[in-house]
């Protein structure tokens, strides 16, 4: 009896151990079947990247801005190569990559598993390598990017760095888009991490990156960049900024920022000439602000664009604040009030709205938040809601003070006087397409907001006309065209105040009237020789608006002077 007990127990145990070895078979082969199985491959091998050929940036007159060149990288897994075999490796090698022989045989010697030797190297270098059939020891393919017209727009167009990513303008907005997606292969080995004999194996095929097609036209920014080049050494400008722009599209044909830089050689660039200045600098607009509370008063009902405003006394006293005029002027039209950059009379005007009035006017015209054009850093500007304003911000606004904008918000803005009243977003890239060429991602603009009553806007887009003809932009007259436009000089904010001797000269205007397709911005940093900006903005705009409208075949305004 106690022997059959023992028996039944003992039964008892090994049959509840099967199940336990059973139902742990079932929980590792089964249940975690797809756990185990990565663990293995992780033992067994390792995955390697190599990007797949990165996407052009091609102008839309067809010129390359950035693009690729085929090179390759040497590899080596020093765990494959045996250790009498490194000594005469890394003299080989030293010969084909450039690099010490002591320097490699370290390298052989300290590491262990794969390692790139060399990367950018000519690729007639992958058929000595293969000559050497040195088991441990291959080539993979990369490419070095390259941008073959140097610095021009190469704040937009952007660099990449040692890895090949996106770190600035078009380059890192699209990087993604750009870059693809990467081949992955896998070094093999076996269970006891002794090498196979496979080396590399092509484990799941990538794709190459896609190219953009821009809006940018090579000949107009080449324009842009000499213009604003001759500006800064005229009047010994720290900076200078511009953008092109078809106002009926938001189409942006040039962006300039100056001092530029050479993408394919950033790491001799000072970091503060990196920034693009037309996206990236917000800084007060001055008088070039005046059209826009002009704007918004025609809209509110609250001025007739035919009436006279009292801009006498030679300025204007605001909450114990006297804010002196250009000269005692009198009474003057809207149009001279415009065409003079009259302070007291853009203030009279401020003051006939209602802080809601002003508000909604500036922020329909898009100014305190991003355009969304295609640049990473792009800055939003900076204005404070009415709750924030002081008895004298309305007067600080008509004066273009109390509000900082980016060239091309200013751009914005003006396009939409420009063209009837609708806001457009600028835009850079027109589509995107593959290797072949073929479209992936066209064109889709947009719709556009309207933010001013048609009649608003040709009636402002007429009065600026005046400030052109015979008023502060006389200098931007181009011959055989009519221009509008409006000049603008601010100091230079800082520290909570205005920097003495630090200016800022702008010009905005289109061209040509009354049916602009070109609007033209120009920036100019901190001048030093003169900083009126109808002495220095409005001449830079002249030379560049009768380059352009040559360039881009618009024909002469008919019935105007030459």
């Amino acid at each position: 009896m106690p022997s059959a007990s023992r028996l039944r127990w003992v039964t008892i145990a090994l049959a509840a151990w099967a199940i336990v070895v059973v139902a742990r078979l079932v929980q590792v082969q089964v249940i975690e079947h797809r756990t185990w199985e990565a663990e293995s491959a992780r033992q067994r091998e390792r995955t390697v990247e190599v990007e797949e050929p990165r996407g052009d940036i091609i102008s839309r007159d067809g010129r390359l801005l950035a693009g690729s060149v085929e090179r390759v990288a040497v590899y080596a897994s020093p765990r494959k190569i045996a250790r009498e075999q490194r000594s005469p490796l890394a003299t080989k090698l030293s010969k084909l990559v450039g690099r010490s022989r002591e320097e490699i045989l370290a390298e052989l010697e300290e590491r262990d598993g794969f390692y790139y030797v060399a990367k950018d190297l000519d690729p007639q270098v992958a058929e000595a390598v293969a000559k050497l059939r040195q088991r441990g020891v291959g080539t993979l393919r990369t490419e070095r990017r390259v941008y073959p017209h140097g610095s021009l727009a190469g704040p937009t167009v952007g660099f990449v760095n040692g890895e090949g990513n996106g770190q600035a303008g078009l380059e890192a907005f699209y990087d993604r888009t750009l870059r693809g997606v990467p081949s992955v292969y896998r070094v093999l080995r076996d269970g006891k991490t002794s090498p196979t004999p496979l080396d590399l194996r092509l484990d799941t095929l990538g794709r190459p990156g896609q190219s953009l097609v821009l809006a940018l036209d090579c000949r107009v920014q080449q324009v842009v960049e000499e213009e604003l080049t001759r500006t800064m050494a005229e009047t010994g400008a720290k900076g200078a900024s511009a953008v092109v722009m078809d106002p009926n599209t938001g189409e942006l044909l040039a962006i300039g920022s100056l001092p530029s830089y050479d993408p394919a050689r950033i790491g001799l660039t000072p970091p503060e000439w990196r920034r693009n200045r037309a996206v990236e600098d917000a800084l007060e607009p001055g008088s070039t602000f005046k059209p826009i509370v002009v704007a918004a008063a025609m809209t509110a009902g609250v001025l007739d664009p035919a009436e006279v405003v009292d801009c006498s006394g030679g300025g204007i006293q605001v909450a114990n604040v006297f804010i002196h005029d250009h000269a005692r002027y009198g009474l003057l039209p809207v149009r001279e009030v415009l065409a003079k950059s009259s302070n007291t009379g853009a203030i009279r005007i401020a003051h006939r709205l209602a802080a809601s009035q002003l508000d909604a006017t500036i922020r329909q015209f898009g100014f305190g938040r991003p355009t969304r054009v295609e640049l990473a850093a792009e800055a939003r500007g900076i204005y404070r809601s009415p709750q924030h304003w002081s008895a004298l911000s309305r007067a600080s606004l008509a004066l273009g003070q109390e509000i900082s904008v980016t060239p091309l918000q200013l751009a914005q803005a003006y396009a939409a006087i420009a063209n009837g009243g609708v806001l457009v977003r600028p835009t850079l890239v027109l589509e995107t397409r593959d290797r072949r060429g073929r479209v992936v991602t066209p064109y889709r603009p947009e719709p556009p907001t309207r933010v001013l009553p048609t009649h608003v806007a040709y009636s402002l887009a007429t009065l600026l006309e005046g400030a052109v003809e015979d008023g502060t932009g006389k200098a931007a007259e181009v011959p055989g065209y009519a221009v509008a436009g409006k000049t603008g000089t601010a100091q230079r904010a800082s520290g909570g105040s205005y920097a003495s001797g630090r200016h800022v000269a702008w010009f905005v205007g289109f061209l040509p009237m009354p049916s602009p397709s070109v609007l033209i911005v120009v920036c100019i940093d901190e001048p030093e020789s003169s900083y009126w900006a109808a002495e220095v903005a409005a001449p830079a705009f002249g030379r560049i608006a009768a380059r352009v409208v040559t360039l881009l075949g618009v024909p002469p305004t008919r019935g105007e002077r030459a």
